[in-house]
């Protein structure tokens, strides 16, 4: 196959750039091309594996600390959508203008850019999912938001006007806005999904996003002593929470376990001082704090992962046969962690309940019982079977060999 040339266009966020990187690592490896138009500050990665980079500054928010509500993720949803609209799409146009991509791949926040400009070339798009898939019978979605939320309609709005300049009516907004591509790859096991059985050959499972050769594993020295460790991480999103780590310091101030904590970037000193104020009986020296650390390097040596409900975080969890606490804070929490204990993966704490002795009683929980560990020896397994990313490059390379069209997409209305 003669070298073709992959876009990727991806909500600016490491939960959705990095499942990415080894899909575009093994598309490189067959000899084609890849591109990213990406926020500057999330780059490096991609120019490391050999992709290229058109970048911009994204002015995105976080989510950060409290509660966090369906109408805060829109809110976020809709700054992109602008974003998108008066940065991203015009930037990829001058700069594809005479490298046109022959595939788009994107993900569903980046819906406006990657399919105006697949229209505007006639180029095929596939849309990824690094998080649980939708349909006609399952929508992420419809769990996360209310639909009668003022971001929503607003996002609608804007989709609307920027089509009637177009010249185009209120059907091509729904399929604008659809939820769902002719061509899906969904980064994680069909056992995982929400009603997966309901999902036809437009998805395909692949399982996970992680690399084969993951460099120091394992690598991690291990404290003096034979007891237990545990990871504690919120990941990069909902991470400002000093109290969360006091709490978690104060759970097993009078047990031999080990916390390794990572408490995301500039949240280190705050986290430092609360889990000071825990007290003497905090034992100090049984917990470690990380601003960031790789999790393959000390998740061979767990016994559980206490973490927020990222979906690349749970399966490298489980990818190393470690059983999970899932922190519940936004609504997508919910859909992971409930998914979680059914599957008998571990057990959901939402994080206004939790407490030193609760938190301290779900990782002895996951830890000791046998049905959870048999319910993620068998997750894991069917990661490793559904072929990871290099199935998903091989699916990639196989699209990007059917003959060229130039769609008017008719997607149905699934949101």
């Amino acid at each position: 196959m003669t070298t073709k040339h992959v876009a990727v266009f991806v909500f600016p966020g490491y939960g959705h750039v990095n499942p990415t990187l080894e899909i575009s690592r093994c598309l490189i490896a067959l000899g084609h091309r890849v591109s990213y138009v990406l926020d500057e500050k999330l780059a490096a990665p991609v120019t490391a594996l050999g992709a290229e980079v058109v970048p911009y500054s994204s002015r995105r928010g976080r989510l950060g600390a409290g509660a966090v509500t369906g109408e805060d993720i829109g809110a976020l949803g809709l700054g992109f959508l602008r974003e998108s609209m008066e940065v991203i799409l015009p930037l990829a146009l001058e700069s594809f203008d005479d490298d046109v991509p022959d595939l788009i791949l994107y993900d569903l926040e980046s819906f406006f850019t990657a399919r105006t400009a697949a229209q505007r070339w006639g180029r095929p798009t596939v849309q990824l999912f690094p998080y649980v898939a939708t349909n006609e019978h399952y929508s992420l979605a419809l769990e996360v938001f209310d639909e009668a939320s003022e971001s929503m309609h607003k996002c609608v709005e804007l989709v609307t006007e920027h089509l009637a300049r177009e010249g185009k009516g209120q059907d091509a907004v729904w399929s604008l806005m659809a939820g769902i591509d002719d061509r899906n790859l969904v980064l994680l096991p069909r056992e995982f999904q929400p009603r997966g059985e309901t999902f036809d050959s437009r998805f395909a499972f692949t399982g996970h996003s992680l690399p084969a050769d993951r460099p120091g594993t394992g690598s991690w020295d291990r404290p003096a002593g034979d007891g237990p460790v545990a990871l504690v991480t919120l990941g990069t999103e909902v991470n400002d929470r000093p109290e969360f780590f006091r709490t978690c310091a104060e759970g097993f101030a009078d047990s031999d376990w080990h916390l390794v904590m990572t408490t995301g970037p500039g949240n280190l000193p705050a986290c430092r001082q609360a889990v000071a104020e825990a007290g003497a009986a905090a034992r100090p020296a049984g917990i470690e704090l990380h601003e960031w650390l790789a999790y393959n390097t000390v998740l061979p040596h767990v016994s559980a992962v206490v973490c927020n409900s990222g979906i690349s975080t749970m399966l490298e969890a489980l990818s190393f046969g470690k059983p999970l606490v899932v922190i519940i804070y936004t609504p997508e929490d919910r859909v992971n962690g409930r998914r979680t204990a059914e599957l008998g993966l571990g057990v959901e704490l939402p994080g206004e309940e939790v407490t030193a002795g609760r938190l301290r009683e779900a990782v002895e929980t996951v830890t000791h019982s046998p049905d959870i560990r048999r319910g993620v020896a068998r997750m894991r397994m069917n990661m490793m079977a559904a072929g990871g990313p290099a199935r998903a490059a091989q699916l990639v390379e196989g699209w990007l060999s059917e003959p060229a069209t130039a769609p008017e997409p008719e997607r149905a209305a699934v949101r």
